[in-house]
């Protein structure tokens, strides 16, 4: 056990058998005062009952999850957002009612509530972390970890945890990797792999991938080192490898940095989870920008800068890069391509008139394992083979114009020549901006219609580069951008698509003029869920796009919605409460800071 001499704090309403005693004895009348308010409608069970009941995660359920539960970020390893269950289907969506709500920790809100066994894990804020009863709230433990004077603000968003054997994995804002027992919240270990001092940090939190726990190091944003990825033993936390995702000098790639020396090469963030197929046994990452965002600021105008804005596919067993694909190579504009990195077996049989890039020399429309998705900020859904990296379709969806084509042969994408930066302050009109069309909010994909859904926004910005002046531990400060509409506004921010994984087809497409920023739930049920800049959480029909429930909330929603059954009953949570928003487009559209809730919805 490696503590590294930290102070903690787990409150564990069930450690001490007399203080569960108390405990129970208080909240045994309030859970029999809910069922005789609501008879029939739940089973009560007592804190100490959901602990005694609860079994340890095996890996085959990692592999091949409950379609009751919901075990980690996106519930499986490809990434999809999907769940099987259908109780809540397009017949009966519009009789929704609320179950249950909760409220959470102030602060950013990028929550994936996990369910097991009837627990509820809620990783929050500043890695605070709750158990609470699934069916109705009541609390069973809490973690709440020591705040550090860290330097990025970004630092205390915590998008997710994830379950394991007897343990919930978390990684922190002070750059710890942290397992807890799931059944007190009490440390089992940690081990410090980055140093917060220096503005390193997790916000995307570690998923379970080929038995190990892997997850990507952030805040290479500051003037640090370039970020990595590492994996662990699950039981003791040993990094087992380690992939630079900035090569030093004399590694591979390394030379599309120049004469830039090594404790200058900087970025490469991955701030979001990685996905993982067993049969390729490769697990995907996603890497963000370089730092600083301009290559006059860098001295590398003309080398590529890998592996930022790139998929790395890593051998699961070694660490070892297999292939990359660079969808903005160099760069200037702090268009991250970090997100989820999403699974499908699909054949390819891209529509020329529907895709804004193909590959010409696609000679087979068999079925292949591909990564598909939005991996970054252009909103642009990227289509490769997931085997060796081989880019098949690229299609826009939000308004673009940094991407202007394809380099096949060399698997990267082609910049605007246009919006190149030769001078410090030298204006350039980019979109989108630095938000993004999209941002960390999250794809969907169905495999009953084989789409992806997809939220994105127009937004354009006027933007320049600073001087810089790197000090260690401090921010770049890059750039200066003001969010501006695109040329030939048509005043609808926001868009939400159902894109044909095989074609490139778009089955239908839902605009508005509030932005459309929350993360997408798809399900057996024939629906998909998203949440918007006006505080409405809808679902949508998948094959039609009609829309066929809405619930206005007391915010947008940050957090990633998921589902799940317990007695019978299949629920709906979504954590409201920050997250990206384009209300800058939207001035009318308007809401107060915080108000942190967990709305969980449910049929009569």
């Amino acid at each position: 056990m490696d503590l590294g001499g930290r102070n903690l704090y787990a409150h564990d309403y069930n450690n001490k058998e007399k203080h569960m005693s108390r405990m129970f004895s208080r909240l045994a009348p309030l859970a029999a005062l809910l069922a005789l308010a609501n008879p029939g409608s739940i089973q009560a069970q007592t804190p100490q009952e959901l602990l005694e009941q609860y079994s340890p995660v095996s890996y085959a359920e990692i592999e091949n999850p409950d379609p009751k539960e919901w075990l980690m970020w996106r519930r499986t390893q490809n990434h999809w957002g999907y769940s099987p269950l259908d109780q809540i289907n397009k017949d009966n969506v519009g009789d929704l009612r609320l179950a249950w709500a909760w409220t959470m920790e102030p602060g950013m809100q990028e929550t994936t509530p996990l369910v097991r066994d009837g627990i509820m894990f809620l990783p929050q804020a500043c890695d605070f972390i709750e158990a609470v009863d699934a069916r109705d709230g009541t609390p069973i433990w809490e973690y709440r970890r020591e705040r550090v004077d860290h330097a990025a603000s970004l630092s205390c968003a915590n998008r997710n945890a994830t379950l394991y054997g007897d343990q919930l994995y978390i990684a922190t804002g002070d750059a710890y990797l942290v397992a807890l027992n799931a059944l007190t919240g009490e440390v089992t270990w940690e081990r410090q792999i980055g140093d917060w001092t220096i503005g390193q940090h997790y916000s995307g939190g570690p998923q379970i991938l080929d038995g190990k726990v892997v997850v990507g190091m952030s805040g290479c944003y500051y003037i640090n080192t370039g970020c990595w990825i590492t994996a662990h033993d699950p039981q003791t936390g040993e990094e087992i490898w380690r992939t630079n995702t900035v090569p030093k000098i004399g590694e591979p790639g390394g030379e599309t940095w120049g004469d830039v020396p090594n404790e200058e090469r900087r970025g490469g963030s991955a701030w979001m989870p990685s996905s993982y197929d067993p049969e390729l046994d490769m697990i995907f990452v996603g890497v963000a920008v370089p730092i600083p965002w301009g290559e006059i600021q860098r001295d590398t105008r003309g080398g590529d800068v890998l592996y930022t804005n790139s998929t790395i596919a890593l051998d699961a067993d070694t660490g070892e890069i297999e292939w990359y694909f660079q969808y903005i190579p160099g760069g200037n504009w702090d268009l991250d391509h970090p997100f989820e990195r999403i699974i499908v077996e699909s054949e390819v049989i891209p529509d020329a008139d529907s895709v804004s890039w193909i590959n010409p020399n696609i000679t087979s429309s068999e079925s292949r394992k591909l990564i598909t998705g939005v991996p970054g900020k252009t909103g642009i859904v990227w289509t490769l083979d997931a085997a060796t990296g081989e880019f098949l379709w690229a299609k826009e969806t939000s308004y673009q114009n940094v991407i202007v084509g394809v380099d096949i042969e060399n698997q990267k994408g082609i910049t605007n020549e246009d919006l190149e930066i030769t001078e410090i302050r030298q204006r350039r009109f980019v979109c989108p901006s630095t938000t993004g069309g999209i941002n960390w909010n999250s794809v969907g994909y169905s495999p009953d219609t084989n789409a992806l859904y997809v939220p994105s926004n127009n937004v354009c910005m006027d933007y320049y580069l600073n001087p810089v002046n790197p000090v260690l531990g401090g921010y770049h400060s890059s750039a200066t951008q003001r969010k501006l509409p695109p040329e030939d506004f048509d005043n609808q921010v926001g868009m939400f698509s159902a894109i044909n994984v095989a074609t490139g087809e778009e089955l239908w497409t839902y605009r508005q003029r509030a932005g459309v920023a929350g993360s997408v739930l798809t399900t057996g049920g024939g629906l998909a869920f998203v949440s918007d800049d006006a505080r409405r959480f809808r679902a949508f029909d998948a094959e039609t796009g009609d829309v066929l429930w809405e619930q206005i909330l007391n915010s947008s929603a940050g957090g990633f919605p998921m589902t799940y059954e317990l007695d019978g009953v299949q629920y709906l949570a979504i954590a409201a409460g920050g997250g990206v928003n384009y209300r800058v487009m939207t001035p009318e559209i308007r809401q107060r800071r915080g108000g942190n809730i967990l709305y969980v919805f449910r049929l009569p």
